[in-house]
C-alpha cells in the first residue's frame, strides 16, 4: 500500500513551522496544516491531532446534497483499495467526497495496518455523543463536512475521574471534569480529527477526551467517521 504520509518529516523543523496549538494547555494536542504531521500519532504524548483544511467547492456541494436528505446514513466496511472504492462508489455519488473518504481510509489503514476500515457517513440532527468521553478503539478519524467539528480537551484540562457515570449526571461544565482554566476546543468544519483511543498500545487511561458539539435539525451536521477493523 502506498503511504499517505511521511513518518519521518524532519520533525523539529516541521513542528516549528507548522504547529499551531489550540488555546489552553495542549501538550497532548497537535493542530497542524501538514498531512505529514499525522505521523505524530505515534508520539506517546499526543492523543489528539487536528488537521486544518478548507473543503473544496465540489466537496462542500456534495456534502450539502447529502445533508438535504433527512436521516441520511451510509455505513459499511471497505478495504482501502480499488475494491473498496468500487463498493463505496455504489453508495456515494459525489466524486469529490468519494476521493476524500478513500484517502482518509488509506491513512487509517497506514496508521494501524488494518485491512478493513469501517466507514460511517451520516447526517446528525442532534449531538450523537453529547458528553465528554473516551473511545475504546485503537484510533478514530472524523471530519464534519457540514456543521461544527468535534470538541475535545487536552489531557491537562480534564479530570478523568469525572468521566462517564462518575459525573453523577451533571453537565460536563459543572461536574468537575474540567480543571480550572480548561479550554474546550472545537475543530472547524472540514478539519480532520484523529483521536487516539484507549486500545492504542500503551494508551490505556489516556484516550482522547472528546464529545459531539450541540446540534439541531435547524443546523444539522454531516459527519464522516472512520475506524480500523483489523
Amino acid at each position: 500500500m502506498t503511504s499517505h504520509f511521511h513518518a519521518n518529516s524532519n520533525a523539529a523543523s516541521t513542528q516549528h513551522r507548522q504547529r499551531r496549538e489550540a488555546p489552553g494547555n495542549t501538550s497532548s494536542v497537535l493542530v497542524t496544516a501538514d498531512v505529514g504531521a499525522l505521523a505524530r500519532v505515534f508520539d506517546d504524548a499526543i492523543n489528539v491531532i487536528v488537521l486544518e483544511r478548507a473543503l473544496t467547492i465540489d466537496m462542500a456541494s456534495g456534502a450539502r446534497a447529502l445533508l438535504s436528505a433527512d436521516g441520511f446514513e451510509l455505513k459499511l466496511a471497505i478495504a482501502p483499495d480499488d475494491r473498496g472504492r468500487e463498493l463505496l462508489a455504489g453508495r456515494l455519488e459525489s466524486r469529490a467526497l468519494l476521493d476524500d473518504v478513500m484517502f482518509w481510509a488509506g491513512v487509517i489503514a497506514d496508521i494501524t495496518d488494518a485491512e478493513m476500515v469501517g466507514v460511517r457517513l451520516a447526517r446528525h440532527d442532534a449531538a450523537m455523543c453529547p458528553r465528554f468521553h473516551v473511545d475504546r478503539v485503537l484510533v478514530r478519524l472524523c471530519t464534519a463536512y457540514c456543521g461544527s467539528g468535534t470538541e475535545y480537551l487536552a489531557d491537562a484540562d480534564a479530570d478523568r475521574d469525572r468521566l462517564g457515570f462518575a459525573a453523577g449526571g451533571q453537565p460536563d461544565e459543572t461536574s468537575g471534569l474540567l480543571r480550572e482554566g480548561a479550554t474546550i476546543a472545537r475543530a472547524s468544519t472540514g478539519a480532520v480529527v484523529v483521536l487516539k483511543g484507549e486500545a492504542w498500545p500503551g494508551n490505556a487511561g489516556r484516550g482522547a477526551v472528546h464529545r459531539s458539539p450541540a446540534t439541531s435539525s435547524d443546523a444539522p451536521r454531516l459527519v464522516l467517521t472512520l475506524d480500523a477493523l483489523g
